[in-house]
């Protein structure tokens, strides 16, 4: 796989790293290495000279990074840029034929979250690549059980489960494909689809009843021992994503494990 890893040089990033380069290694494929540095709401015309200083200072930090990178074995490249790193993610993964985004977290918490957000959120919900999110912590050497959340939204989701079966092959990881009931049961037939996008991987069916997704699914990944958590980001509208906030953004922001987000398509 194409790997695409944004860094800050933090102590969050820097755990996400060992995670790109493990995947890119496991996958024989490489690493996109990114540092993104700006000044947000400034004048350009009295900062030139700031830039210049952090820019130098952007380019020297990566260059002492690499003596980490070279260590992997992995091929990689590097690239320092000024601009939004949310819009040089979306650019990037397109132009480099970019297969998963790897990034970490801090997370966000309150106030912090309705009016900061965290970066991992705002890159699932401005592209369409899937995106593996680490928090905090992460101490897993491998991926060996998988939390799916579905809603058995096929029509929307089958190249979702492709991607799904893509990276739990990578690992040989068992899929535990969890469905939360609200009201309504499942719709017919979703079960037998999903067996067979998923096809030889390992996998099992869990049905839940609860009125709280996020919780069930953190509940049942927490008794299940998982690794790692999935969901599928939903494509809400401009009007519906003004009352939604979509599963996967809640986690990103929430959660205490690995967190791999797929795509609708748009």
């Amino acid at each position: 796989m194409n790997v695409l890893f944004p860094t800050d040089f933090s102590e969050n990033a820097d755990l996400a790293c060992n995670y790109a380069f493990d995947l890119a290694k496991r996958s024989q494929g490489k690493v996109t290495v990114l540092n993104a540095y700006d000044l947000p709401y400034s004048d350009r015309s009295l900062t030139t000279s700031l830039l210049e200083v952090m820019k130098e200072n952007a380019e020297k930090n990566m260059r002492a990074y690499e003596e980490k990178l070279k260590a992997f074995g992995v091929p990689y490249e590097t690239q320092v840029s000024l601009g939004n790193p949310i819009r040089l993610i979306k650019e990037l993964a397109a132009k480099h034929s970019i297969d998963i985004v790897v990034m970490g977290t801090k997370g966000a918490s309150g106030l912090e979250e309705v009016l900061i957000g965290s970066n991992a959120a705002s890159v699932i919900q401005n592209t369409t690549k899937p995106v593996l999110v680490i928090p905090p912590g992460t101490n897993i050497k491998s991926f060996n059980h998988m939390i799916f959340a579905s809603d058995f939204d096929l029509e929307k989701q089958e190249s979702a489960l492709v991607q799904l079966k893509d990276f739990a092959d990578i690992y040989g990881t068992k899929i535990d494909v969890v469905h939360v009931q609200k009201d309504s049961g499942s719709p017919a037939g979703s079960r037998d689809k999903v067996k067979s996008i998923l096809g030889d991987a390992q996998k099992e069916f869990t049905i839940l009843k609860s009125d709280n997704v996020e919780k069930a699914i953190t509940a049942e990944a927490e008794k299940e021992n998982a690794e790692i958590v999935s969901v599928v980001s939903k494509n809400y509208g401009f009007f519906e994503g003004l009352f939604h906030r979509s599963l996967s953004s809640k986690l990103a922001y929430h959660t205490h494990l690995p967190l791999l987000v797929l795509h609708e398509p748009k």
